[in-house]
């Protein structure tokens, strides 16, 4: 998908498994896209958004927070996308 789409990140992110894989991000995921959003604001010397889509599984109050965490960042609600897990 990366060959595909430019600019394209996936980052999965475990909150609670310990994982060896470099690849993979520990801890909540709020953490994640807020840094990715502040290294590019930081990069580009703006507070300009680039723009992105949100695609988030997990508990429901894990999604609630993270949809108010992201529309907080300025990103609109379109651009969220969830599947509740259990």
């Amino acid at each position: 998908m990366a060959e595909q789409i430019p600019d394209f990140h996936y980052i999965p992110t475990y909150s609670r498994e310990v994982t060896t894989d470099h690849l993979i991000r520990t801890g909540y995921v709020h953490a994640v896209y807020e840094e990715l959003v502040r290294k590019h604001q930081e990069a580009s010397g703006t507070n300009e958004l680039k723009g992105a889509s949100f695609f988030l599984c997990g508990w429901k109050n894990m999604i609630d927070e993270a949809k108010q965490r992201i529309q907080a960042l300025g990103y609109d609600r379109k651009s969220i996308h969830q599947e509740l897990y259990g």
